[in-house]
């Protein structure tokens, strides 16, 4: 995401209820507050890679009635400079450990908003138009692991990683302040830290009020707009998103699925008291990403 240092791109560590092992102190990896994800609970996050190495993530998006999508939503900072030589990595967990199910399909096309503006990061998505599809699960949001651990159930490394688009949220869609979203990524595990995490991480945050996001970044000279932002985290900081996870889910849960309703954008530092992480509310874009949608993809 975007830090200020430069605020582009938040740690996205996402996945909360999604789930965190019950025990989350043991082998839990710090990530600015975040643990490692359990392999398969995120199975709409991409890696966007370029020379092999990641920078931002995405979700895929279904299109259609058919088992696959060749469109990733993301945030437009992360495609600014251009796309050429940028991949798409679906079905991953641990990089150092790459598993059948991970596959590698480059971007064909990157699709900005029109109005995104590099100075406030106001309307940050994209839309990437792949150069073939990707294979995906018969639903969105629903992971093929239990969302807790389960002793009971046995789900084979490949099943659990199994690709799958996320849902997407109904037009105009707000949620309520203190509503807790996940958030997930490969970013940073720390402010000012070189390396982006091998391991998927992720953590949940609170949703903040608009009113409250605003007069967070009132003292940085950021100015909030309301409609097309929302902000995550806590009051006392310490969980947030960081530089490598921008263009990553936040997902809230709704029944047996997760919902995409935001995309991570920007903050000041990582995981600061007092200024939470802020993501493009994707529920004000849906007109603008249906119509992408319908002028960029090949699947009917």
């Amino acid at each position: 995401m975007s830090r200020v240092v430069v605020a582009v791109g938040l740690l996205g560590c996402g996945g909360s209820e999604l789930a965190v092992p019950e025990d989350m102190g043991q082998g839990a990896q710090e990530i600015v507050g975040g643990v490692e994800a359990r392999p398969g609970s995120w199975p709409w996050i991409v890696s966007l890679q370029r020379g092999g190495s990641h920078f931002c993530g995405g979700s895929l998006i279904r299109v259609g009635s058919m088992q696959e999508t060749d469109i990733v939503l993301t945030a437009a900072h992360c495609v600014v400079e251009g796309y050429a030589g940028v991949t798409v990595v679906a079905g991953a967990h641990d990089f150092s450990r790459p598993t059948s199910t991970q596959v590698a399909v480059r971007v064909e096309r990157a699709v900005s908003h029109p109005q995104y503006n590099p100075d406030t990061t106001r309307n940050d998505i994209a839309v990437l138009k792949l150069e073939r599809p990707i294979r995906i699960g018969g639903t969105c949001g629903e992971p093929a692991v239990p969302q807790r651990p389960n002793l009971s159930a046995v789900v084979s490394l490949n099943a659990a990683l199994s690709v799958q688009a996320v849902c997407l949220p109904a037009v105009g869609a707000e949620l309520a302040e203190g509503t807790m979203a996940s958030i997930a990524g490969w970013g940073l595990t720390r402010e000012g830290g070189y390396d982006t995490s091998s391991l998927l991480l992720q953590v949940d945050v609170p949703i903040v009020g608009d009113r409250a996001l605003a007069k967070s970044y009132q003292s940085q000279g950021i100015v909030i707009d309301g409609p097309t932002m929302l902000g995550a985290g806590y009051a006392q900081g310490g969980k947030d998103a960081c530089q490598g996870d921008s263009g990553g889910p936040l997902v809230v849960r709704s029944g047996t699925k997760y919902v995409l309703h935001g995309i991570t954008s920007f903050g000041v530092g990582c995981g600061r008291p007092g200024l939470p992480g802020v993501y493009t509310q994707v529920s004000s874009f849906l007109p603008w990403i249906q119509a992408r949608i319908a002028a960029l993809s090949t699947v009917r």
